[in-house]
C-alpha cells in the first residue's frame, strides 16, 4: 500500500546533541534527497543502505545548512516498505528545524504521530502487535520492560495468537464439514475436537501473563502507611537513599504525599510516603490522611509501618483492619527494645500476610523487604508462553472476549445446540485474536492507536 505523498519527521528527541536524525519516507524520498544533499563525491550512485557523506543544502544550493550522512533505504526493504531517507546532521534543534523546514518547502508533509509505524503496518512490514512492541519499547521503564517489548516486535505474542488461531481454524473446519453433509445433523454428532480445549488452555496461559508483565512494564505502586512516627520518611529516604523526605521527632510532619521511584529486580517501584493516619489536627493534615486512604485503595501493595518500641494503639490496629489484601507488615526499630510480639496482630491479619522486622535508621531488612514487595506480586503470575507476554490492555480484552467465544462455542457442543451456534462462536473468537495483529480491526481504533505514538516513530 504505498502512498503517494513523501512525510518527513525528526526522529530523535527534541533538544541539543551530537547527532540528530530527521526521516523521509514515500515515493519522493530519493528525489527530494537529491535536491537537498550534496554529496562530498559528485558520484554519488546512491545504492541503498549505504551511508553517504556531504552537506545539506538550501534550494539551489546557495546556502549550506549544514555537514550530516545520509542514507537511502529502497522499497520494500526499508522500516515503512516505501523508500526511506535519514539524515544524519547536527543535534541543534535549528539546524534541524531548518532542514525539516527546507524539505517542507521541496514537498515532503510532516508526519503525524505514529505515521511511520502506520505505514510499516499497511505495507505489511509489522502486524499491529509488533507496531504497539515499539511505542511500548520506547516508553519502557525497566530492563525486562524492554526485553518483552523486543520479543514482541521479534513477534512472540504473534507466533502464539497464530498458534491460537490454527487450533481454532481446524475446529471450525470439523464443525463446518458436518454443517455441509447434511441439515439434519445436532452439535452432539460433531467429534468433539481436542482443538477447542487446547486453545483454551493457551488463551487462559496468556492472560496469566498480564499481571507480572504489567508490573514489568508499569512497575509497582507501593505505599507506606501507619500512624504519625513509626518512620515511614525514614524508611522512605533509606529504600531510595537520599533524603526526599524530612524526618523530625514531631508527629505529623508529612501533610502531602511524597513519591519517588526504585528499580528491585530489574522492576520500577514507586513508593509514596503519606501522612501519619490518626484524628486530623487541622484542616490540612485532614486533606492530607484523606489522599492517604484514596492512595490506599490504588496501591498493588500496602506497606503498613508499625513501631516494634512502642505498644499497639488504636490508630495501628484501623490501618491493618482496612487494609486486608496486598498488605506487608513492616515493624520497625529493631535497633531498640520491642515491647510486644507479633502475636499481638495475629488475630487482624489473613493467613498469607507476610511480616518482617526492619530498621530503617540503620539499614537492617531493608534488602529484604525490597525482595518481599516484588516476590509477592511475580509469585502467582509465573507462565511458559514461549516468550509471548501481554502488556496492552486492548491486547487483554481482545483475549478474555475470544475466550468467553470459545467458551460459548464449547458449551453449545456439550448441550447439543445446532453446529451453526458453535460455529458462529469460534468466527467471534477468530475476529477478537485478528484485533490484536490487526488482521480485522475498526479503522477509527486503529487511528487512536497509531495517534499514541512518538512523532518520527
Amino acid at each position: 500500500m504505498l502512498l503517494q505523498d513523501t512525510i518527513t519527521a525528526i526522529a530523535t528527541p527534541f533538544g541539543t546533541a551530537g547527532v540528530g536524525i530527521i526521516r523521509l519516507s514515500g515515493t519522493q524520498a530519493l528525489e527530494i534527497g537529491r535536491l537537498i544533499f550534496q554529496p562530498a563525491h559528485k558520484n554519488c550512485p546512491w545504492e541503498s543502505h549505504h551511508l553517504y557523506h556531504g552537506d545539506i543544502i538550501s534550494a539551489g544550493g546557495k546556502t549550506i545548512l549544514d555537514e550530516a550522512l545520509v542514507s537511502f533505504m529502497k522499497s520494500p526493504h526499508s522500516f515503512t516498505g516505501e523508500d526511506v531517507l535519514e539524515i544524519n546532521c547536527h543535534g541543534n534543534p535549528l539546524i534541524m528545524k531548518a532542514i525539516l523546514e527546507e524539505l517542507i518547502e521541496l514537498g515532503c508533509r510532516l508526519a503525524r504521530p505514529g505515521e511511520f509505524s502506520q505505514r510499516a503496518f499497511f505495507n505489511n512490514r509489522i502486524d499491529l502487535s509488533q507496531a504497539e512492541a515499539l511505542a511500548s519499547m520506547i516508553a519502557a521503564k525497566s530492563t525486562k520492560a524492554c526485553a518483552i517489548g523486543l520479543a514482541q516486535l521479534k513477534g512472540a505474542l504473534t507466533k502464539e495468537i497464530d498458534n491460537i488461531r490454527t487450533l481454532l481454524i481446524e475446529a471450525l473446519a470439523i464443525i463446518e464439514a458436518t454443517i455441509d453433509f447434511t441439515d439434519d445433523v445436532t452439535t452432539s454428532d460433531i467429534p468433539q475436537s481436542p482443538q477447542i480445549d487446547l486453545a483454551t488452555l493457551r488463551l487462559q496461559s496468556l492472560l496469566a501473563t498480564y499481571s507480572s508483565a504489567k508490573i514489568y512494564t508499569e512497575g509497582l505502586s507501593v505505599v507506606i502507611t501507619g500512624k504519625p512516627n513509626v518512620g515511614k520518611s525514614s524508611l522512605l529516604n533509606a529504600l531510595t537513599g537520599r533524603k526526599k523526605a524530612i524526618v523530625t521527632d514531631i508527629p505529623g510532619t508529612t501533610r502531602d504525599l511524597i513519591t519517588d521511584m526504585i528499580t528491585i529486580q530489574g522492576i520500577p517501584v514507586n513508593l509514596i510516603d503519606t501522612a501519619g493516619i490518626r484524628e486530623p489536627k487541622d484542616a490540612i493534615e485532614k486533606e492530607g490522611i484523606a489522599l492517604v486512604w484514596e492512595n490506599l485503595a490504588n496501591a498493588d501493595v500496602v506497606i503498613i509501618l508499625l513501631d516494634g518500641s512502642k505498644p499497639i494503639t488504636f490508630e495501628d490496629r484501623e490501618v491493618i483492619q482496612k487494609n486486608k489484601n496486598d498488605i506487608l507488615i513492616a515493624i520497625n526499630k529493631t535497633d531498640l527494645p520491642h515491647t510486644w510480639e507479633t502475636g499481638t496482630i495475629a488475630g487482624l491479619l489473613t493467613q498469607d500476610a507476610k511480616i518482617i522486622h526492619i530498621s530503617a535508621k540503620f539499614g537492617t531488612g531493608l534488602e529484604e523487604l525490597k525482595n518481599m514487595l516484588v516476590d509477592s506480586c511475580l509469585s502467582e503470575n509465573r507462565t511458559d508462553t514461549g516468550g509471548a507476554m501481554i502488556t496492552n490492555m486492548r491486547h487483554k480484552m481482545a483475549l478474555e472476549k475470544s475466550l468467553e467465544n470459545v467458551a460459548a462455542a464449547k458449551n453449545s457442543m456439550v448441550t447439543g445446540l445446532s453446529p451453526e451456534f458453535a460455529a458462529f462462536d469460534l468466527r467471534e473468537a477468530l475476529d477478537n485474536l485478528d484485533e490484536i495483529t490487526g488482521r480485522k480491526i475498526n479503522d477509527e481504533i486503529l487511528e487512536k492507536i497509531f495517534a499514541s505514538f512518538c512523532i518520527g516513530k
